[in-house]
């Protein structure tokens, strides 16, 4: 499993999960019903990444500054093995 944690990490360079869908993510993930499927599916490798904190009650999940990267690398691990899943 991969770690996508900075040596020198700010505050600062996370912010809550819906912002990050509204600024970064909302070309992959249209409404935030289809995060949150995300997340349900992928939520130990989310957390395991160290860009993915959830929530706890009323507080919203939280997301690095690589949470980016993260999101990437697992729809491209799924891409391949759907391709590869065609293939055989």
């Amino acid at each position: 499993m991969t770690t996508y944690t900075e040596a020198t990490e700010r505050v600062a360079n996370w912010k809550a999960w819906h912002l990050w869908v509204s600024d970064d993510g909302y070309s992959l993930f249209s409404t935030d019903a289809a995060f949150e499927w995300f997340v349900r599916k992928h939520r130990g490798e989310l957390i395991g990444s160290g860009q993915f904190i959830p929530g706890r009650g009323s507080s919203p999940g939280i997301v690095g500054p690589q949470f980016d990267q993260v999101v990437l690398d697992i729809l491209r691990r799924k891409a391949r093995a759907g391709i590869e899943e065609t293939l055989s």
